[in-house]
């Protein structure tokens, strides 16, 4: 919230400076901070969505990995017996 606040009274300054003397260093200034906490935020997002994947793929594979033991345990087994041959 605070970098589109940033972003909205940089361009508001920008839009003002060339009225008002002396005000376009400081709407550069501005700018370049919104910029730096926009970078900032990026970076930011793509690491926890990055986590977030790891997490969802190891929550996955855990599942996938219970249901497989689970079928494999619940599948019956055949035993033949094979009655003697009479002789």
């Amino acid at each position: 919230m605070e970098g589109i606040l940033a972003a909205v009274l940089g361009l508001g300054f920008v839009a003002v400076s060339p009225f008002v003397p002396g005000l376009r260093p400081y709407a550069k200034k501005l700018v370049i901070g919104s910029l730096a906490a926009a970078s900032a935020a990026a970076t930011a997002a793509a690491v926890t969505g990055e986590h977030w994947k790891d997490l969802v793929a190891e929550a996955r594979a855990e599942r996938d990995a219970a249901e497989e033991a689970n079928a494999s345990a619940a599948e019956p087994e055949m035993i033949k017996i094979a009655a003697p041959k009479a002789q």
